[in-house]
């Protein structure tokens, strides 16, 4: 047997990597970037390179060549995930596989739960295109969602649908999805919840898809979430003010809460709280994006309520960031590894209080909208 004499900081960290790769699936779909910086803890802010993007120009007699500049985006690594474990004498006889099984797997698992539902939540509330699941789901769903990534101009490759559990199994059993090729890359996270090729996305299941709990019934609205612009509405402008027609009670819609107008071809998303008044009148303060075709006034608008908010999205549409963290200072073995654009600090420490060695195994990461116009969610509200 191979004794923990071999076994250090560095073996757990790159076995911890491999088995976090394995473990994520939003994190392995979004762009994925790795700032060499190192840093203390949460809070920071650091620049990585984004995407690269070409503006076409007009051919009239003499063209020259586009200069390539390498985008930045700032990322905030607002989550710093932890998995802290007794590090026992009996675990420090076994082998790094048996160490790997006991407990580096479980930590990994846990971490990759705690990222992918991260970037499902920021996801879920910062997309304005949308379409509803219809009350019996048929492949029609997938298409008119396509239709809505074409009209947000979203690239036809690396298109990604990623479906609740509860979505999925309403899915599945139709012919296009019976009959979906799968690809097989990726980890095994990947594989596992690959489910194939449908109608130009690349599908999948993840358990951490968003249940939203969003409620808007306007005083005086027809149905709930329904209701009608008041004035027209300019190119341009974030706010409107929303009439309902017949009596009803009154509520409120959160942030991330969607939205469209009848005849328009734009979507939003309310970017701060909206409460509807007494008289039957919403002033929704804040949405995104602005208004790029004036509205007409008494245009019909459609709140989308509680439901699952399944996402479609191009790989560029949002990035996950990772940086290394610095080794504490004191009588602690640590190391720190970058593996595939995954960073994580594993340190080994004797606690006083408990009187036991410690294993700690952290990842300091953050998740930033790189363009929400790349994405669309399928809500599912049966």
């Amino acid at each position: 047997m191979v004794t923990n004499t071999i076994i250090t900081p560095l073996h757990v960290a790159k076995e911890f990597l491999i088995a976090l790769e394995n473990n994520m699936v939003m994190g392995g779909l979004v762009y994925r970037r790795y700032s060499s910086e190192f840093q203390s803890g949460r809070g920071a802010t650091v620049v990585v390179k984004s995407p690269t993007s070409f503006t076409a120009t007009a051919f009239t007699s003499t063209v020259g060549a586009s200069s390539i500049t390498e985008g930045s985006v700032a990322v905030i690594l607002d989550k710093h995930w932890d998995v802290t474990f007794e590090l026992s004498s009996q675990m420090l006889s076994t082998d790094i596989v048996s160490l790997s099984e006991e407990t580096i797997q479980p930590a990994a698992r846990a971490i990759a739960q705690a990222v992918d539902s991260d970037i499902c939540s920021r996801m879920a509330t910062g997309i304005a295109g949308h379409y509803p699941v219809t009350s019996t789901p048929v492949v029609a769903d997938i298409a008119n969602l396509s239709a809505v990534m074409d009209i947000l101009k979203v690239p036809m490759g690396d298109r990604r649908l990623v479906l609740h559990p509860a979505t999925k199994a309403a899915y599945i059993s139709l012919d296009s999805f019976l009959n979906a090729d799968k690809r097989g890359d990726g980890g095994q996270a990947l594989r596992k919840a690959e489910i194939g090729e449908v109608m130009g996305f690349n599908t999948y299941m993840d358990q951490n898809i968003p249940s939203q709990t969003r409620s808007f019934l306007l005083a005086n609205a027809t149905a709930a979430g329904t209701g009608t612009l008041t004035g027209a509405a300019a190119a341009g402008v974030t706010s409107c003010t929303v009439t309902g027609a017949t009596a009803a009670a009154v509520s409120t819609a959160p942030i991330g809460t969607p939205f469209k107008f009848t005849g328009y071809d734009q979507w939003y998303f309310m970017t701060a709280p909206c409460t509807a008044g007494t008289s039957g009148i919403a002033t929704v303060t804040a949405f995104s994006p602005a208004v790029i075709t004036a509205m007409a006034d008494t245009s019909v608008v459609t709140f989308q309520l509680t439901g699952r908010d399944n996402i479609a999205f191009h790989k560029n549409a949002l990035a996950f960031v990772t940086a290394p963290l610095a080794l504490p200072v004191g009588g602690s073995k640590g190391e720190v590894v970058n593996y595939k654009g995954l960073s994580c600090r594993v340190v080994w420490s004797y606690n006083q209080t408990y009187k036991q060695n410690e294993c700690s195994i952290d990842l300091l990461c953050g998740v930033k909208m790189l363009n929400q116009n790349l994405a669309a969610r399928l809500i599912d509200k049966r």
